[in-house]
């Protein structure tokens, strides 16, 4: 698993690879608090212009997880070492931006290869992270971001594939662009949610300050525009428009997860999508029946499901095999 953890933050991984890491981090407490530290760290990175600063960074990422293998492999997790490692982070950040106020060098970003970095969320899990112009991001659980070392031609462009909740800093001349499987969501600068995960025909952007415009790529003159505290939602194969007052949605930032009056078979899709595991309801009347809620998001999927069945009652067996529960 270690090396799995060093593979990944070298983007060195397979799909088969990352799936397995995922799964074990489910049910490995220390394995999952060793990659949220690594991630956090490696978080730090996207501040840094010049991709051989990056590259040097997760080298000594890497340098560090076999020194701590050679150490113990029952150690506990040491952690003055990894105050080392984000104190040596925050130092290389703090001289970048000294560079900034230097004439530019031909070594400078404007004159670097464009190169694209991901960043990923594990099931059950979240993250945030801030881009190279100011921009804070929020990812919800197998969430991922692409993202340039640097923008260009224009216009601030990235690509999401899950959730996630965007600070960004207004920039009347350079739009930062959101692009997703079904739409792009383009805006100055602003604040709003946006659930866009691919395979599924579901989509929602939710907008609390500013103004966004959503629209099908190449097709930005038919775009819908909404206003703060409207959301514009993806049914029937269209844009739908609408008003919202509660924000408890947004509760997922802070590792909680909110249902107000949400049907039973919704909930049961979200968990599926937030934990990685199928779940079969038998009960066709359960389905429909309204649950309100909000439950810790690091409790896990089993916990969520024995609170619901305080309000109406179901039973549930989990397959860890397969990687199923089914409710009867």
């Amino acid at each position: 698993m270690h090396e799995l953890i060093t593979k990944y933050f070298n983007k060195d991984i397979t799909d088969a690879e990352r799936k397995e890491l995922f799964s074990r981090m489910e049910t490995d407490e220390g394995l999952r608090n060793e990659f949220e530290t690594l991630q956090n760290l490696s978080a730090l990175t996207v501040l840094l212009p010049r991709e051989k600063d990056t590259a040097y960074g997760l080298q000594k990422l890497a340098e560090f997880k076999r020194n701590r293998l050679k150490q113990s492999s029952s150690a506990a997790f040491p952690y003055k070492h990894i105050a080392g490692y984000a104190a040596t982070a925050c130092l290389a950040v703090l001289l970048t931006w000294l560079t900034l106020y230097f004439p530019k060098t031909p070594d400078s970003p404007e004159n670097e290869a464009l190169a694209y970095e991901e960043f990923s969320t594990p099931s059950g899990q979240r993250a945030k992270l801030k881009l190279h112009d100011g921009t804070v991001v929020w990812l919800n659980a197998r969430s991922t971001l692409r993202y340039p070392n640097r923008f260009v031609a224009g216009e601030r462009r990235v690509e999401l594939d899950g959730e996630a909740f965007f600070e960004v800093p207004s920039d009347k001349q350079v739009p930062f662009v959101v692009s997703t499987e079904k739409l792009d969501i383009k805006v100055m600068g602003t604040k709003f949610n946006v659930f866009a995960y691919k395979g599924r025909n579901e989509f929602n952007t939710s907008l609390m300050e500013g103004a966004v415009k959503i629209y099908e790529s190449m097709k930005e003159e038919e775009a819908l525009y909404i206003k703060p505290h409207e959301c514009a939602e993806w049914i029937d194969n269209r844009l739908v428009k609408r008003s919202f007052g509660n924000e408890d949605f947004l509760l997922w930032r802070e590792g909680i997860y909110s249902f107000d009056d949400v049907p039973f078979n919704e909930i049961i899709r979200k968990l599926e999508l937030y934990y990685d595991i199928g779940i079969q309801v038998n009960d066709k009347n359960l389905g429909q029946y309204r649950f309100s809620g909000k439950f810790r998001q690091r409790d896990g999927v089993e916990s969520v499901l024995r609170t619901l069945q305080k309000v109406k009652y179901f039973s549930f067996v989990k397959d860890d095999e397969q990687n199923k529960i089914t409710i009867r």
